[in-house]
């Protein structure tokens, strides 16, 4: 085992520290009285901190082996007296854990080692070589080979200054929320080992392809952030039964966890939209994660979690249904930057860490996609992006506010972690497209085509009444706006041209216009145009964010989903404009009428599953579909007498449901993956076309910048 001789002169944590050549245990800077023994015991524990320490291993390293003593007695006595100068319990461990019939375990989280300065004899000059003749030779040489020199590095740094871009991961799979450690050397990341939904962490040292991996549970590990002394990575866990944050050493070895959070722990797409949890301050004193007091909270807030004491204190308390996440520390500690996402806009906000007044910095709809301070602290570096990352780059803000900088690199970037001159992102490019089958009854009557589709965002399908065109939403000219289309695929039009996030297009029942949402005015609203074109008409203008709109089957109203009270429910509203009536009061997203009006079906959002309806005329709600997943809130549709839905039961496919028989059949497998928080299912109203929207490719580097300024 290593001497102790190799440790740091002095350790921290907490509130202690250890001057191991003294032998003495300081806390706040006041020695404490500690023996000898103890105080070897807690520096081997230290020196293994996370790993146990055997009883056998602490005999050797305290008694040589000719030391004829009660090892038992003489360890446990040790053991106590360190215990009560730390204030620690063997019940309840924040420093010291015992590991029965093994050993003892240093659970508590070092921090950065001190330097002492000692002090050093000062060189006496020799006189004999310090004459002004000799000291006038001396400057002409130095001058004479500095020139050349001087000149030289000026050249190498006029080529080393420009900022370069080069893969930095690119194995095959999804990979999430990169990390620079303090020192720039080494990348952490999350990654699903090349499929499937379960995420691991990995670190590699940078400019090297080996990865070595730090997790292997059945779980979703992401969001790894480094200890200001590099040793240790905390990172988010979600797991049935085991969801929180928890410390592993940076290099590997036993994973603790230090706070159970309410994650939800079956939304893997939930995780995807908000993967910003976690931030360890660089003082090594706090952690700020993102979470709810309990699960009844509509909205997340930032928490701060103290590693000495484990006190939990709420640093933020937002309004809405969403909340904040993406905390950042600044490089002193005293600011925490964070998005805020509420009514269908995302805000970057800083707030003191002490408690205070917030800053509001900037306010989007495409802000959420990351934060990351730059080493001076004077400016916090942000991902703008829309859904799935589309059309992604990064952007600067003075800490302070004022108008953004789109940075030179970064395209398609989001999630930036950022340490000295060196700057990491995922660089994401996704292609949906539309797809096409026919059938007959519930019997393929062919196979699929890609129907609608480019390089770029193709979704939200949609038949007109009469089954002669196809609404749509497209990324195609830059942001996603509505199109329409023949039901060839032929007639390509654009609708809108609002160079904002605007989607779901859904049809009056008369095919004459399409009422559809739009994030241009700020936050998002409901919108209606003619189907032959002209200028879209704004039927709200809440301070809330209205999505998703359908109409009534005669005409009368257009239901849409609101979060005005705090949580998304289905309103509805006359489909000329005016005052809107709240139709669900349990939670409410994409809704449809069923074909003779008499029923609403609708989905409960982005992290409830199952499909749900009500009377139309009032009553209670009933479940009609339990597996449709949650994320998929867009992936169903109502015809007569049933409802084709996306099953995810084994391999994804549709399925369909007969409202009369309440049997469920499975009707075909989807070729890939699907789309998720978007509108997903179209059928023709001869039920003898189906349209359904899938993700053809996803591709997610992280890429690394060098002479970042």
């Amino acid at each position: 085992m290593p001497s102790q001789s190799q440790l740091p002169r002095v350790l921290r944590f907490g509130t202690f520290e250890v001057d191991v050549p003294a032998g003495e245990l300081r806390k706040n800077g006041i020695k404490l009285k500690l023996q000898e023994q103890p105080l070897q015991v807690l520096c081997m524990l230290i020196e293994h901190s996370g790993e146990v320490v055997t009883r056998e291993e602490l005999r050797n390293r305290l008694w040589p082996a000719d030391t004829f003593v009660d090892f038992d007695h003489g360890l446990n006595a040790a053991i106590k007296r360190l215990r009560d100068a730390l204030g620690d319990s063997a019940e309840n461990p924040r420093f010291v854990e015992t590991v029965t019939r093994r050993g003892y375990r240093f659970i508590g989280v070092p921090g950065i080692p001190i330097p002492i300065a000692t002090p050093s004899a000062a060189p006496r000059p020799r006189r004999g070589l310090f004459t002004p003749r000799n000291a006038v030779l001396l400057g002409l040489t130095v001058c004479a080979l500095a020139l050349p020199f001087l000149y030289y590095a000026h050249s190498l740094r006029s080529k080393a200054g420009q900022p370069t871009v080069t893969p930095a991961v690119t194995n095959i799979g999804e990979k999430h929320t990169p990390s620079l450690s303090p020192d720039g050397q080494h990348l952490a990341f999350a990654w699903n080992g090349g499929a499937g939904n379960h995420f691991s962490l990995y670190v590699k040292l940078v400019g090297t392809e080996e990865s070595l991996r730090l997790t292997e549970q059945a779980s979703i590990d992401f969001n790894p952030v480094w200890s200001p002394d590099g040793r240790y990575i905390a990172f988010c866990r979600i797991a049935k039964g085991g969801t929180g944050i928890y410390i592993i050493p940076s290099l590997g070895g036993v994973e603790r966890r230090v706070r159970e959070t309410h994650w939800q722990d079956v939304e893997f797409y939930q995780v995807f939209w908000f993967f910003g949890r976690l931030a360890w301050s660089p003082d090594g004193k706090l952690l700020a994660y993102s979470d709810r007091r309990d699960s009844s909270e509509p909205a997340t807030s930032i928490f701060l979690l103290s590693l000495d004491s484990q006190e939990v204190r709420r640093l933020t308390s937002p309004q809405g249904s969403v909340g904040d996440h993406n905390p950042v520390f600044s490089p002193d500690s005293r600011t925490l930057a964070f998005n805020r996402s509420s009514q269908g806009v995302t805000s970057i906000y800083t707030a003191p860490v002490s408690g205070g007044e917030e800053q509001r910095l900037i306010t989007g709809v495409q802000y959420g996609w990351g934060l990351a301070w730059t080493p001076d602290g004077r400016d916090i570096v942000f991902a703008k992006a829309g859904w799935l990352a589309d059309a992604g780059w990064l952007w600067k803000i003075p800490r302070g506010g004022g108008e953004p900088e789109r940075l030179q690199f970064g395209q398609e970037g989001v999630e930036p972690s950022i340490q000295g001159n060196r700057l990491a992102y995922v660089r994401q490019t996704a292609n949906i497209n539309i797809w096409r089958r026919k059938l007959n009854s519930l019997v393929l009557a062919g196979p699929s085509d890609r129907f609608i589709y480019s390089t770029r965002m193709e979704s939200g399908p949609q038949f007109s009444p009469d089954g002669s065109k196809i609404a749509f939403e497209s990324t195609r000219s830059g942001a996603y706006e509505i199109w329409m289309c023949q039901s060839d695929g032929t007639g390509v039009v654009q609708l809108t041209r609002f160079n904002s996030s605007t989607g779901t297009p859904r049809w009056s029942p008369d095919g004459q216009q399409i009422a559809f949402d739009s994030r241009a005015p700020g936050n998002a609203d409901i919108f209606v145009v003619d189907a032959q074109g002209g200028s879209p008409r704004r039927l709200t203008s809440e301070p809330s964010s209205d999505v998703v709109p359908t109409w009534s089957r005669d005409a009368r109203w257009i239901y849409f989903a609101s979060d005005r009270t705090g949580n998304h429910e289905v309103w509805k509203m006359p489909s000329t404009g005016g005052a809107a009536t709240q139709v669900t009061h349990h939670g409410g997203f994409a809704a449809f009428e069923s074909t003779d009006g008499r029923f609403l079906y609708y989905a409960k959002g982005m992290s409830v599953p199952g499909l749900w309806r009500i009377p139309t005329k009032g009553g209670e709600e009933v479940e009609i579909i339990g597996s449709l997943e949650a994320g998929h809130w867009g992936y169903w549709a109502v015809v007569e007498n049933g409802i084709y839905y996306l099953d995810t039961k084994g391999k994804p496919g549709i399925a369909y449901f007969d409202v009369t028989t309440r049997r469920t059949t499975r009707v075909f497998d989807l070729e890939n993956r699907p789309a998720t928080q978007a509108p997903g299912l179209a059928v023709s109203s001869d039920k003898g076309t189906i349209l359904y929207t899938q993700l053809d490719a996803l591709s997610r580097d992280i890429m690394l910048v060098e002479n970042f300024r």
